[in-house]
């Protein structure tokens, strides 16, 4: 028989409490009091017998059962949404995008206003997911971390990427690993795209086989995680830049390396948005382009 899910309200309140950080800018965001926000989080912690969230006082902090929780959440209310969609996905004064959270998150919406200028005619519709883009299902362009080259699709390398190994900045008041063998001791965050591997000095020892470990299916998770003091982790610069040059990351151990893959855009040559698709391909290639932080400058 089907586990019956929580309620929509109490899952609105976990994800408002998740992106504010707050109890409280949840409640004013719901119309609900506190408390009401805190009941319906304490409710769900205890379905799943996992703490969501550290409390400290009146702030509060995701800990890794809920930053793995809060992305399967925005994912599935992003579904929910799409579900009760009611414009024509393809109206061609509309331009949908598909790219996963954490690019979304870290690279387009915070120039979100260039890339609305880049199409002024047209509407503009971003959609996250992990999955593949699928050209016969409404969508028009996507923007991936990939190794390219996708068939019978145009396509066009917006960057490459570079894997650093970063910290909060208050990390174990200080004691940060100093070098390879080190890292043993810590727990190392891990991401798929994104392995230790890639970063590890074969000749050296690997502390992968003795550190603790924690795996995350997000890149932005892996940035929360590590600035929020729950380990190592190994991100990609792009995604990183803004809490690199704000001090919320700080990289240790100088060394950077490529990463395994690039960020494409991609998309099917027949469409009959191509003039709207060409004018924000150019507009993300600018966005890409931009001179990331750097601890070596």
């Amino acid at each position: 028989m089907p586990v019956r899910p929580p309620s929509l309200r109490s899952i609105a309140a976990f994800d408002a409490a998740a992106r504010h950080a707050s109890f409280t800018k949840a409640a004013a965001e719901l119309n609900l009091t506190p408390g009401a926000i805190s009941h319906a989080i304490k409710a769900l912690e205890e379905r799943l017998d996992q703490t969501l969230f550290e409390r400290n006082g009146r702030t509060v902090a995701l800990t890794p059962a809920g930053l793995t929780l809060a992305a399967k959440v925005r994912v599935s209310l992003g579904l929910l949404s799409d579900a009760f969609e009611t414009t024509p996905w393809r109206a061609l004064d509309r331009l949908v995008v598909s790219t996963t959270g954490s690019i979304a998150q870290k690279i387009l919406l915070p120039r979100l206003g260039e890339l609305q200028a880049s199409i002024p005619a047209a509407r503009l519709d971003i959609r996250t997911t992990d999955a593949l883009a699928d050209f016969d299902e409404g969508i028009d362009l996507a923007i991936r971390f990939g190794p390219g080259g996708w068939r019978g699709l145009q396509s066009h390398k917006l960057a490459e990427e570079r894997l650093v190994p970063v910290v909060g900045p208050t990390y174990r008041a200080g004691g940060r690993p100093r070098n390879q063998a080190e890292l043993a001791d810590h727990i190392l965050i891990h991401h798929a795209e994104s392995g230790w591997r890639l970063w590890l000095d074969p000749a050296q020892p690997d502390p992968t086989r003795t550190a603790s470990a924690l795996f995350l299916a997000d890149q932005a998770l892996v940035i929360d995680a590590a600035a929020a003091g729950h380990g190592v982790g190994l991100v990609r610069e792009r995604l990183a830049d803004e809490e690199l040059r704000s001090g919320r990351l700080v990289q240790i151990l100088d060394r950077t390396v490529p990463a395994e893959y690039a960020y494409w855009a991609v998309w099917s040559a027949s469409s009959p948005k191509l003039s709207l698709i060409e004018a924000f391909v150019e507009a993300a290639a600018a966005i890409f382009g931009i001179e990331l932080y750097s601890t070596h400058r």
